[in-house]
């Protein structure tokens, strides 16, 4: 066949970000002839902080109970560096927040993805004594209040 190059060249890099599955025709080989495609393939390894949907990154942590009904700061790794993110008082399990920009860079520059951290609420198995005790105020201190109202 006229003009198929056959050639198969494996390459190491170090970052792959922002690769895209975008095709742009390779000039003709001879005037007059059309464009041709060139396919390139990557293989990426996965970073197994994130899981990856287009330019946007997703990932979960866990909070203790209490950290979700007061409120906290967490440290969330990002491509770069750490950042610190609040997470609100009253954050119910299974909610996103999203971290803008924290994503993968477009291909060939421009904006990035972001970085969504679904917060999952760590509810203790067991208790100590002392920590039942302050569970049990809280259940007698919201029953009291439903019941006002």
């Amino acid at each position: 066949m006229f003009g198929v190059c056959t050639a198969v060249k494996e390459m190491n890099a170090d970052k792959a970000y922002g690769i895209s599955h975008e095709r742009s025709p390779m000039p003709a080989q001879r005037v007059g002839q059309p464009p041709g495609d060139l396919f390139v393939i990557v293989h990426s390894p996965a970073d197994p902080r994130f899981e990856r949907h287009g330019r946007d990154l997703y990932r979960v942590e866990i909070v203790d109970v209490i950290d979700a009904v007061l409120g906290t700061s967490i440290d969330v790794p990002t491509l770069n560096d750490p950042v610190s993110i609040k997470i609100p008082k009253g954050t119910q399990p299974d909610s996103l927040l999203r971290l803008r920009g924290k994503g993968l860079p477009q291909f060939g520059g421009g904006a990035r993805g972001d970085l969504y951290v679904r917060v999952q609420v760590h509810i203790p198995e067991r208790l100590s004594e002392q920590q039942r005790s302050l569970f049990e105020q809280l259940r007698t201190a919201g029953s009291r209040k439903r019941a006002s109202s």
